[in-house]
């Protein structure tokens, strides 16, 4: 697994950060007109290719979003050190708005300078299948080449439709994941306006998942990726295997463009179809890495569908999305990183930024310390705008 992220490149970094509770949160630093709203996001920092061993020659001609998935590829692969079939390995890498943010700077170009100011490569700089295709380019692969683009829910729509390719055995192994930069004033004003986001100037607290008080998410932004292989061709070549993709569950709300069905219904459905197709390692389960972005509606619904799916059984969670924003596209992948880690150091990190937990919940949420706990398999969420429910079952 690799991963870039406002805490930290590569993911040894970002656990520990993860563990010391450090928060990627801070005032926003671009150019441009001064943007409305509380003026905190959470970037990665622009030193995340320093240490990168790609040649800058496969770098020209990407935008930053793609940069992030190449980073976070050449880790995972690494890790995994794996030299990926050239035709039976898949590039699916998840996003939502490709480079938005360049598109949005050579717009204000064309009205204050006129045509000329306007690269003739924009749009191959831009589109959401750049990073597929980049990642595909630098390591001369040929399989199957997608681009996912299902909201906050895409890098585990990616991982799911990866490992399901993998289990039908159209291939052997993928480059699974998402990444994100949509850190733009023009995205920021406009999720402004929407109330989306946190009205809350202090950046220790203006991201609280599952807090009585939370007011919105904070932007954020990063990738990572998962190298994904046969478990028997990974066993053959003596790979150390981190973890397996048990059961993946999609389904739509078809309620509302933004906000999530309040009864939380097909985000129960989701958690269980994950939890059913994982056989015994779902019956384990009893984590949950959760999307958990600060929302009002949307963590009250979340918190409706684990509280319905764990009824059960006590269910421990956390979210990430106080040390690192809300990444959108990224965000699941992150998230499954996190607890991968978790898993092998048997500790879960935790939810910063939460104050107060709501009352409503009625879960075990990891405040304030990390928190010593043997766990085996996890669940992580990742629900989107247009109803997107994900979620996936991952165990030792």
């Amino acid at each position: 697994m690799g991963i870039v992220s406002p805490i930290g490149t590569a993911t040894e970094v970002f656990w520990q950060h993860l563990l010391e509770g450090k928060c990627g949160i801070a005032p926003i630093k671009v150019s441009g007109p001064k943007v409305s709203g509380n003026e905190l996001w959470a970037a990665v920092a622009d030193d995340f290719l320093d240490r990168s061993s790609i040649p800058p020659a496969a770098l020209r001609n990407t935008d930053r979003f793609t940069q992030f998935a190449m980073v976070a590829t050449t880790e995972a692969l690494g890790q995994a050190r794996l030299d990926p079939p050239a035709e039976r390995t898949a590039v699916i890498v998840g996003n939502t708005m490709g480079g938005f943010p360049l598109v949005a700077q050579a717009q204000t170009r064309l009205l204050e300078s006129g045509g000329r100011t306007v690269t003739p490569k924009l749009m191959a700089l831009v589109i959401p299948n750049m990073p597929s295709a980049l990642i595909a380019m630098h390591w001369n692969l040929h399989g199957p080449q997608l681009a996912i683009s299902t909201a906050c829910a895409s890098s585990l729509d990616a991982i799911g439709l990866a490992s399901g390719m993998i289990e039908r055995g159209e291939i052997d192994a993928a480059i699974a994941g998402g990444c994100e930069t949509l850190l733009s004033p023009l995205v920021y004003e406009s999720l402004v306006r929407a109330g989306a986001l946190s009205r809350n100037t202090d950046a220790a607290k203006a991201s609280r998942p599952f807090d009585v008080d939370r007011d919105g998410f904070v932007m954020g932004d990063g990738a990572a990726i998962l190298v994904l292989e046969r478990i028997e061709r990974a066993l053959e070549r003596g790979a150390r295997v981190l973890a397996r993709i048990r059961g993946y569950g999609s389904l739509a709300d078809a309620y509302h463009i933004t906000s999530p069905d309040p009864s939380a219904r097909y985000e129960v459905r989701a958690m269980q179809d994950a939890i059913e197709r994982s056989g015994d390692a779902g019956e384990q389960c009893a984590v949950v890495y959760a999307h958990a972005t600060g929302t009002i509606v949307g963590d009250a619904a979340e918190s409706k569908a684990i509280d319905a799916v764990y009824a059960d059984r006590p269910a421990i969670v956390t979210s990430i999305k106080g040390h690192v924003g809300h990444s959108m596209a990224s965000a699941g992948a992150m998230c499954a990183v996190a607890g991968i880690a978790g898993m092998h150091e048997e500790c879960i990190p935790p939810t910063i930024g939460t104050q107060r937990l709501d009352p409503a919940t009625r879960f075990d949420l990891v405040m304030e310390r990390p928190r010593s706990h043997r766990y085996g398999v996890f669940q992580v969420n990742a629900f989107g705008f247009g109803g997107q429910n994900a979620s996936l079952v991952i165990s030792r």
